[in-house]
């Protein structure tokens, strides 16, 4: 029986590759990459819908011997994909790399999380699948830290080779510690649990708003923060905030859910990061800025955990249908969110743009509110009587 210390630390390894790197990694590394603000929306939608294509993949997977290989596959992928950008400086290739990158990190980070949770939920420790989504974090702080230093003297080509080599050390990592998963047999499941009445198409709805905001402003936010007149030298150091939030978010928002249910946490959620994006938008001042970077790290990675386990549990009976609708409305605001953010930026400036993030994020929570109203509803109505 694989111990619980390797199955952390494989899932820890491969989120930080999956998004903290395979996505993230851009967000320090784009000031220096030398592209139009329009450009830079581009890579950002091509990464994202490469992430659409492979959380298809994904879920297309036959059995668990399967996706124990794409894991692996995806794990390889992303940190080939990151050092390849510093191989060329065609527009073209940077755009298919990067949706190569994406394809891979939705392999990594849905596979991995389809075989680690369950793991934990046998061994009796679900509560611990915070820390494993937590690995995200440590990904953005390598992305801050020392990659971003590596780029501040070798420029962004040897910021990519950095990211791929730190990529690839978490990759192997997560390969060690994972290899024998897919080996081992599945226990038994216990029937799935009575479906929550909350209507599906509104918490799609509300993913995606939170889709669409989440990734203009992790896409951006160095490049706002390197804007800002006197904050320049601090862009990295926002970022690395965004990361140290992220670590203990999903854990955190978890125990939130838990205790004052699903809508109302993610409502909460959603109320937060547009706070953190607004403030971004408008305000210059130092504490300002790192504060949108807390809220917005202490928020993004919970809504998605809250987003997933709450669709699940809407549909027990179909989890993997739910997750897929999940997954296409949240990637289809990743996709449009950054390209329209762009437009915004090269005729408005920034402040548009991010307010234009804080605004649709904003349209999740009363979303969500009337879901939670039909919910408290459903529940309060009576049982329909047989008829004898």
């Amino acid at each position: 029986m694989m111990s619980l210390g390797r199955l952390l630390m494989g899932g820890f390894c491969a989120c930080a590759v999956s998004l903290g790197l395979g996505r993230f990694a851009y967000t320090p590394i784009l000031p220096l990459m030398g592209i139009d603000t329009q450009s830079a929306g581009w890579l950002a939608a091509s990464n994202n819908l490469g992430y659409l294509i492979g959380a298809l993949w994904a879920s297309w997977a036959p059995s668990e011997s399967e996706r124990h290989r794409l894991l692996n596959f995806g794990l390889a992928l992303v940190a080939v994909s990151l050092a390849a950008m510093a191989w060329t400086r065609d527009p073209l290739a940077w755009n298919l790399i990067r949706l190569a990158a994406g394809i891979g990190s939705a392999l990594v980070f849905v596979l991995a999380s389809a075989l680690v949770v369950p793991r934990l939920v046998q061994m009796g420790r679900a509560k611990l699948s915070g820390l494993h989504f937590g690995g995200v974090g440590l990904g953005i702080v390598a992305s801050g830290s020392a990659i971003a230093w590596v780029g501040s003297w070798a420029a962004d080509t040897g910021a990519w080779w950095a990211a791929g080599a730190i990529c690839a050390m978490l990759s192997a990592t997560s390969f060690l510690c994972l290899r024998h998963l897919g080996k081992q047999q599945a226990a038994g499941t216990a029937p799935p649990p009575r479906p929550v009445p909350f209507p599906l198409p509104l918490l799609a709805a509300s993913y995606f708003c939170a889709g669409f905001g989440y990734i203009i402003t992790g896409t951006f936010l160095v490049v706002v923060v390197r804007a800002t007149p006197g904050l320049h030298d601090w862009a990295n150091w926002a970022w690395v905030v965004v990361g140290l939030a992220a670590i203990p978010s999903a854990a955190a928002w978890g125990w939130v859910a838990e205790h004052k249910g699903y809508a109302p946490a993610l409502g909460a959620a959603h109320i937060l990061m547009t706070a953190g994006t607004a403030l971004l938008g408008l305000s210059g001042h130092p504490a300002a800025v790192f504060l949108a970077a807390l809220l917005y790290g202490g928020t993004f990675l919970g809504i998605a955990g809250m987003a997933v386990a709450f669709g699940r549990a809407i549909t027990p009976d179909h989890a993997a249908r739910t997750m897929g609708i999940l997954t296409v409305g949240f990637s289809i605001g990743q996709i449009v969110g950054p390209v329209a953010a762009a437009k915004l930026a090269q005729s408005g400036g920034w402040t548009p743009a991010l307010m234009l993030a804080a605004a649709v994020t904003l349209v999740g929570a009363p979303l969500l509110t009337i879901g939670e109203l039909r919910r408290v509803r459903a529940a309060r109505s009576p049982a329909p009587q047989s008829q004898t």
